[in-house]
């Protein structure tokens, strides 16, 4: 807080403290990291104006190979954050048909109301929602049937009946929802290390772990040099239904209840798994970070329990000690970073694309709480930054840059 400098009356804390801006102008950051881009990395805006380019968050629209100008039959509603897990098993499936569709984004409730037009096509507030050639569809499941049967052209995810692996889709979909609700359960409860809760959670990733394994058998029985996803070596609706809960999972477990499921040796095939899903455009463009997954599963699905034996873990997750230091050690979450250099590039770029609202957003800091309260503080859309101190904090964030 305060002017960067000594007020004349020695209060650091007024916004009319004298300011000596030394930082670069947001044109010369924006020249400096020109000169320093790649082309890929230049064009990545007007790609994504454009619904071409890589998998991402960002897009509201999304041709592939489709003509431009072409008006997509889907529209995908979903939240604004990237956080519901069941808009992403949809966003999934669209990306790996490569469907052109566009994108709208409306809030989860818990950072937010959702906007009136939003709620007279929905009148539940749940998401995602579809429309597919007009026909609003509002249960994910449903989404993702509706999508198989009007593309059956675009990359059927569903097995062909002569496929080897065709008659374990239904068993390995039960399965999903079995160790979801126990992952579920597990998470907002008052447990403790090694009860009945963690026995069968911990026995259901052993059927998925076998599931994979089998997976993998039948897939290189049958020429296939190896077979790691659910269904062998082809992208199945089945990992679109598990990729969620097994990212969130992987993430959750170990900061909440001490339990490490990513390489652990009990259960290799699932590691080997989320290896397999990770070198995917699709799934690399969507999934998120341990840290994201367990601050905004509270704010969602409400209290979540933690042992004592998970606080070694946690403090990694949170970025306590040196957890966050550069370089990045390899620990609990993969380092997915293989040019530094780049992913300051593009750390860059979005904030010198975003900084007037990340500015604002910041001074929440020296702000007021949002009155009524949201379960999610950081995106409360009540909270009311203190926007006189908008030139310090915009000077401060030239700095970082």
């Amino acid at each position: 807080r305060g002017g960067g400098g000594a007020a004349s009356n020695g209060n650091k804390d007024d916004p009319n403290a004298p300011l000596k801006d030394t930082a670069p102008s947001w044109d010369d950051l924006k020249q400096l990291l020109a000169k320093q881009q790649t082309p890929e990395e230049k064009a990545f805006r007007k790609d994504l104006a454009s619904g071409r380019g890589k998998t991402h968050s960002l897009a509201t629209l999304r041709l592939f190979d489709a003509p431009d100008g072409t008006e997509p039959r889907v529209t995908l509603y979903r939240d604004v954050a990237a956080w519901c897990p069941y808009c992403e098993k949809v966003w999934l499936q669209l990306e790996e048909k490569r469907i052109p569709y566009k994108i709208e984004k409306v809030n989860m409730r818990c950072y937010g109301d959702k906007p009136d037009w939003f709620m007279r096509m929905q009148p539940s507030g749940g998401i995602p929602v579809a429309k597919v050639d007009g026909r609003v569809i509002t249960e994910s499941n449903d989404i993702m049937q509706a999508l198989e049967d009007n593309f059956p052209d675009h990359n059927p995810l569903y097995p062909a009946p002569a496929d080897p692996q065709a008659p374990r889709m239904r068993g390995l979909l039960r399965l999903e929802r079995e160790i979801f609700s126990a992952w579920f359960r597990w998470l907002v409860s008052s447990t403790r290390a090694g009860d009945a809760q963690q026995i069968n959670f911990e026995s259901l990733l052993d059927k998925v772990d076998a599931e994979l394994k089998q997976s993998n058998d039948i897939a290189t029985a049958n020429g296939a040099a190896e077979g790691r996803l659910f269904l062998g070596e082809k992208l199945t609706i089945v990992d679109c239904m598990f990729a969620p809960f097994l990212e969130r999972m992987a993430a959750s477990v170990p900061y909440y209840k001490g339990l490490v499921m990513r390489g652990n040796p009990r259960w290799p095939h699932i590691t080997k798994w989320f290896e397999a899903m990770e070198k995917r455009d699709t799934f690399a463009g969507i999934m998120s970070d341990y840290y994201t997954h367990v601050q905004n599963l509270p704010p969602q699905i409400g209290n979540c329990w933690s042992h004592k034996e998970a606080k070694e873990y946690a403090d990694e997750i949170d970025g306590r000690g040196d957890a966050w230091r550069h370089p990045l050690k390899v620990g609990l979450e993969p380092v997915h970073i293989t040019d530094e250099a780049a992913a300051r590039r593009e750390a860059a770029e979005r904030v010198i694309a975003n900084h007037e609202a990340i500015v604002k957003f910041s001074l929440r800091g020296v702000g007021q709480k949002g009155f009524p309260g949201v379960s999610c503080a950081l995106s409360d859309p009540n909270a009311v930054p203190d926007l006189r101190f908008t030139p310090q904090m915009d000077v401060a964030l030239r700095h970082v840059v």
